[in-house]
């Protein structure tokens, strides 16, 4: 082997893989550029968890470090693998029971497999929205704190609230006391 083979095999043995910093990124074609030390590489595509029937949009930001994989040491052919904790990005948790889903704004969707407690959280002003046309089955308590607005009927133990009726009650101009 010669002077410039051997150097040719360090170069793409050292590109294998490669740890980095996303500078850019075009998420129109789901492409990022990394910085590795002075390099910086082409547009690369980066990894998903699902990308067929069932898909999974949570791209990788600008800033964030990452894996470069790159087939045969090539870094035109560099695949990147989000993400890792670093100072700038600190873990959210340190619960091994614990999963966790952390927003910039300050939304959280988190569960607690330890505790059996599944909770998501908005910022001040945050609005949820749920459509599910079947409808929608809780089993167990709810506890409301502020209105309930509906535009259609509620029915508890059977009994409408719109259509209802009271018995022992004469026909007339009175109202009923309030409730007790």
């Amino acid at each position: 082997m010669n002077h410039f083979e051997i150097t040719e095999l360090q170069r793409t043995t050292a590109n294998l893989v490669r740890i980095g910093t996303i500078v850019e990124a075009d998420y129109d074609h789901a492409l990022v550029r990394v910085k590795i030390g002075d390099l910086l590489t082409n547009w690369l595509s980066f990894t998903t968890l699902r990308a067929a029937k069932v898909t999974l949009w949570c791209p990788p930001e600008v800033g964030e470090q990452v894996i470069v994989i790159s087939p045969g040491g090539n870094l035109a052919q560099g695949i990147v693998i989000p993400a890792m904790y670093q100072d700038k990005f600190k873990a959210t948790d340190s619960k091994s029971t614990t999963t966790k889903l952390s927003f910039a704004d300050g939304a959280k969707l988190e569960y607690d497999s330890e505790a059996h407690h599944l909770q998501a959280t908005l910022p001040g002003g945050g609005k949820t929205t749920l459509v599910s046309e079947g409808g929608i089955t809780i089993t167990g308590d709810i506890t409301v704190t502020g209105q309930i607005i509906s535009t259609g009927d509620q029915v508890a133990g059977g009994i409408s609230q719109i259509n209802h009726t009271h018995g022992g009650v004469e026909a007339g101009g009175s109202n009923t006391a309030a409730p007790h």
